[in-house]
């Protein structure tokens, strides 16, 4: 009787542990999630994205049918893995709390679908500014935070610091540096500062000009090769570099493919350099490998319109006394090139124009080609014929304009020309109010941090 009673109990021992293990089993192959993007306590840049990494393989469609944000955003999917990305198509809005969700009903490969809806907030951070400090040599990275009005270095090199760019979420920088060998290394390090490593050693080569894929997978720059036999620089050449990798390889084949000034267009589809044997813009279309030529005397890639359809550019008219400055704008759909200003104006020289991010208005320098060396800021509206002057200071030229990532604000480097002090500063114009405000008096080319 009693091996019965043992036998009975050992067996309702094995059939519970045999439940436990089959819940267990279900519970987790049941349709769930093993982390969010941004995770708890983490702020997205005001370009960042969404991410959610399943703890399955997902049925693509279902998965991203049942993706929502509130408020509504406009977006683009993509999978990483078991991971499904949201790409906002405009930029986050610091006031703003996101709500993420993958609603209940997304379908796994296997059929199975979530039962309960996976939820997170994100919150977005406000952009701050990088800048250099410049010394005789080169200069070091600083970062000004608009919330509190500090500046903090970023890097400690000497002043050893050439160029210089953000990453298109702000999470990264990348920059030139000098090296021991007479050379710019490329080096990475993240927005606060931390963890500088060397993405790219150049040796005697000069690695400078980088900018980044829209995926931030690639940095294009440009390379001026050392040649050890006739112990000079060669022509530059544009190059790429993976960001993860650190491989890296000419753009072009062709040894005689001289150019530089590479720059990806903002929806990731076309990279612009500037051909210096050709002496035109070169568009290569990433997809299709198919190329557009502009040409222009100016030796630059000019600006991407919002979208990534449009360039803004300008061109070397000779003239009798110093030779014209033209705006253009070509539209890759259509082919066709259009003056940016209207009417052609005569005796008038520019400097390269900005692109707002609005797509509404341009930012660009000006001064008559007979004046004196002062260049001002100008702003003007595409759809209206005014243009509107940001600055008006003779004592002065002004370069590095640089839009906000709404289009609201402009900042920009005064350098003066005449004076006690030939310190360069950096300011900050609002749209809204056409007011200007100093904010670092000791900085030098500015770009947005998002």
């Amino acid at each position: 009787m009693k091996w019965r009673q043992g036998y009975t109990t050992y067996l309702l021992i094995v059939l519970a542990a045999l439940l436990a293990a089959f819940a267990l089993l279900r519970l987790r192959n049941r349709v769930g999630h093993l982390s969010v993007y941004p995770g708890p306590a983490e702020q997205i840049s005001i370009y960042g994205r969404f991410g959610v990494t399943f703890n399955q393989p997902m049925n693509i469609h279902s998965a991203q049918a049942h993706f929502a944000v509130q408020p509504a955003l406009e977006g683009d999917f993509a999978w990483e893995g078991h991971t499904l990305w949201f790409t906002p198509r405009q930029p986050l809005d610091p006031s703003q709390v996101y709500q993420i969700i993958i609603n209940p009903g997304a379908e796994a490969e296997n059929g199975r679908r979530l039962r309960t809806p996976i939820t997170w907030q994100a919150s977005v951070r406000e952009p701050d500014l990088l800048f250099l400090r410049l010394d005789t040599t080169g200069g070091d990275l600083w970062r000004y935070e608009f919330a509190s009005g500090l500046a903090t270095p970023l890097t400690d090199t000497g002043a050893s610091i050439i160029d210089f760019a953000p990453s298109p979420t702000g999470d990264l920088i990348t920059y030139a540096q000098h090296n021991a060998a007479g050379g710019h290394d490329l080096w990475l390090v993240s927005r606060d500062g931390n963890n500088p490593r060397q993405l790219l050693d150049c040796a005697q080569d000069r690695c400078f000009q980088p900018d980044w894929s829209v995926d931030a997978q690639w940095i294009a720059y440009a390379r001026e090769s050392y040649d050890t036999e006739a112990k000079r620089y060669l022509s530059a050449r544009v190059w790429t570099v993976n960001t993860t990798s650190g491989e890296t390889a000419p753009l072009y084949r062709q040894p005689e493919a001289y150019g530089h000034s590479p720059s990806f267009s903002p929806d990731g589809k076309r990279l612009a350099t500037y051909s210096t044997l050709q002496q035109a813009i070169r568009v290569l279309e990433l997809e299709t490998s198919q190329e557009s030529v502009i040409p222009t005397l100016y030796p630059g890639v000019g600006d991407w319109s919002p979208n990534g359809e449009e360039l803004i550019f300008i061109d070397l008219v000779p003239s009798v006394l110093e030779p014209n400055v033209a705006i253009h704008i070509v539209n890759f759909k259509s082919q066709e090139v259009r003056p940016a200003l209207g009417e052609f104006i005569p005796n008038m020289d520019y400097d390269p124009p900005q692109w707002s991010p609005d797509g509404a208005w341009i930012a660009y320098g000006a001064r008559p080609a007979d004046a004196g060396i002062s260049k001002g800021i100008w702003v003007k509206n595409l759809a209206a014929d005014e243009a509107h002057p940001v600055t008006d200071d003779l004592s002065a030229t002004f370069v590095g304009y640089r839009w906000g990532p709404w289009g609201e604000r402009l900042v920009f480097q005064r350098f003066p020309i005449s004076g006690p002090t030939s310190q360069a500063s950096l300011w900050l114009w609002e749209r809204s109010t056409g007011k200007t405000t100093l904010l670092i008096e000791n900085g030098a080319r500015p770009e947005w941090l998002p």
